[in-house]
């Protein structure tokens, strides 16, 4: 992110990963909450279990308020894995040519341009906006 241009998420940047309070999911939905408005439900998931964490997001009733979108806006989730299966999420920014502010396991929230999610080892699967 451009220390030139502020932006409301260099507050974020920097904070911890912490399961259940700022692993990926719960940070999203701190965001979601803070910046946007929204009331994003919590998905109880075991964050060191990635199959169970899969299973969970798949049955629960918030996957109903999101619909898939092709082009990305500020605030869309960023659904991410490593193979065909999403195991990570971020917030979309439309900052510095378009970018996901995200929590890390091993770094905490950063902010990482598209382009550069494959240097950290993930690949966008799907944007979504909520309804």
């Amino acid at each position: 992110m451009n220390p030139h241009t502020p932006h409301w998420a260099i507050q974020y940047i920097g904070l911890p990963w912490v399961a259940g309070s700022s692993d990926c999911w719960s940070f999203a939905r701190q965001v979601w909450r803070e910046q946007f408005g929204w009331d994003v439900a919590a998905v109880d998931v075991n964050v060191a279990s990635r199959l169970s964490s899969l299973r969970a997001f798949d049955d629960h009733p918030e996957y109903a308020h999101w619909q898939i979108v092709r082009d990305p806006r500020e605030g869309d989730a960023c659904l991410m894995g490593k193979s065909e299966r999403p195991s990570h999420i971020g917030v979309y920014l439309d900052a510095d040519g378009g970018g996901v502010l995200h929590s890390l396991e091993t770094v905490g929230v950063v902010f990482t341009p598209v382009s550069a999610l494959p240097s950290v080892g993930l690949r966008v699967l799907s944007w979504h906006r909520r309804r």
